[in-house]
């Protein structure tokens, strides 16, 4: 497998920097799916419900939506 791979990235590195990029943007995007994957099997198995971090991530698409001023802390004694 290892001379595959290498035979592999010989004929990406022969490519325009161009298409370089994109192949590496595709891998990069293939990467990022497997791991997306892994941490949906990892909920599920952790008791949540399917599909539920991916339909609540970023679901809040209101633009006037802004967390509002927190305010300013207390002062306290520091501790000894």
């Amino acid at each position: 497998m290892a001379s595959f791979l290498l035979t592999l990235e010989a004929k990406i590195r022969e490519l325009p920097d161009e298409l370089q990029r994109e192949v590496e943007d595709f891998v990069e995007f293939l990467l990022a799916r497997q791991r997306r994957a892994e941490l949906e099997r990892t909920a599920v198995a952790q008791g949540w419900p399917a599909g539920f971090f991916a339909q609540t991530a970023g679901s809040i698409d209101d633009p006037t939506f802004v967390r509002g001023d927190q305010g300013v802390a207390e002062e306290r004694l520091p501790l000894e």
